[in-house]
């Protein structure tokens, strides 16, 4: 003969329904004990347990059918008044067929199998069409419930990968931008090299492709750890050191500890162009720019400040509508909200003693295995001239 095997998933399923039916009829003999117990007519509990169980299990028995039959006819849609029907229908044969079957094994007083006759069957039967119908109802419903509740996992799963691809298309379409913005403007500083110093451009333009590598290598991850974007950083303001010479100084305040942390992909050379644009790029003796990044608790803050001139008298209060909201800045907020939703914050403001601060506040993440590059000592606190 051939080996039947039954998967481990319909083993489960098989459990479960012997489980609930005996539950059931557990409850049922209890009931009908203490029911009896105050008649002329009481029943032990073997009686009992006789009685229900195997009502119970004879109702177990075809819950596989009813499954089956509710999955294929689904109240639901616009053919549900036809289902419906269709479950009348079963409903029809299957309660009188378990009442046969319950009064054949266990023969109680009142079956129709003692002195047997069609009127004692039909009011066998009548008597308890209320109980079968309600059982069948249940089972039919539960099947629907438990239908969907799985469709409204499945929906929420659905959801929220649409939303994580949403943010995903969000974030890649803002890189995008930030990208040509980034190296229109350096184009622009190393056209005024070309002329000037070209063994300076040429270097510059060595630079510029070593960052556009690092570029491409990222260009699919919107998290970086904080010593990878200071490396891209550092690239960036050779290119602007180029322009500058000795009139830029950048200083790093960025602890071992926090080396690790994970921030956007390219989140502070929008930053510090900024400051270099309409800050230190403004002054006509040397300026400098200041790369700092602290933990508070579970945060993360970065700042970057410069001592330029700061924002023009009469401009808005920098909280409510920042000043200097240019591209790379707009981006930058986005990419944020993107990222981390309300968690977040970018301020730009004035710094009492001259100049601008730029804070940006963001949920403090470590990254999952440490880089170890010996490169990012070179950030620990230094002053690079």
């Amino acid at each position: 003969m051939k080996r039947v095997d039954i998967s481990p998933q319909a083993l489960y399923k098989i459990g479960i329904i012997f489980a609930v039916w005996s539950a059931y009829g557990l409850l049922c003999s209890w009931q009908a004990h203490y029911w009896y117990a105050f008649t002329p007519m009481p029943k032990s509990w073997p009686e009992c347990f006789k009685s229900e169980l195997t009502y119970a299990y004879s109702w177990g028995i075809v819950t596989p059918v009813i499954l089956w039959w509710s999955q294929r006819f689904r109240l639901e849609g616009p053919r549900w008044p036809r289902h419906l029907l269709a479950h009348v229908g079963l409903l029809v044969i299957l309660v009188p067929a378990i009442k046969i079957c319950y009064d054949l094994i266990v023969r109680p007083p009142n079956s129709a199998f003692y002195m047997f006759s069609w009127a004692k069957l039909l009011r066998s039967v009548e008597m308890t069409f209320d109980t079968g119908t309600l059982l069948y109802s249940v089972v039919v419903g539960v099947e629907h419930a438990f239908v969907y509740y799985r469709r409204y996992q499945m929906g929420l799963t659905k959801s929220s990968q649409l939303q994580t691809q949403l943010v995903q298309a969000q974030l890649q379409a803002l890189k995008m931008q930030l990208h040509p913005h980034f190296l229109f403007n350096t184009l622009h500083s190393i056209t005024a090299l070309v002329h000037e110093d070209p063994e300076l451009a040429e270097r510059t333009i060595a630079r510029l492709s070593e960052l556009l590598r690092l570029f491409l290598a990222n260009s699919t991850i919107h998290e970086v750890p904080l010593s990878e974007e200071l490396r891209i950083l550092d690239l960036y303001l050779e290119i602007e050191r180029a322009r500058f010479e000795d009139r830029l100084r950048v200083i790093y305040d960025v602890p071992q500890s926090l080396r690790d942390a994970m921030v956007p992909n390219l989140v502070l050379q929008p930053l510090v162009e900024n400051s270099i644009r309409h800050g230190v790029g403004r002054r006509s003796e040397p300026g400098w720019i200041a790369i700092a990044a602290e933990r508070y608790a579970e945060t993360l803050v970065l700042r970057i400040t410069d001592n330029g001139a700061g924002f023009a008298a009469g401009s808005k209060d920098p909280e409510d509508q920042p000043v200097h909201q240019g591209m790379g800045l707009g981006i930058t907020r986005g990419r944020l909200e993107s990222l981390y939703g309300p968690h977040q914050s970018l301020v730009v403001r004035n710094v009492p003693a001259g100049g601008v601060e730029a804070r940006i506040t963001m949920p403090f993440r470590q990254q999952n295995s440490s880089t170890g590059n010996e490169a990012d000592a070179q950030f620990q606190s230094t002053d690079r001239g």
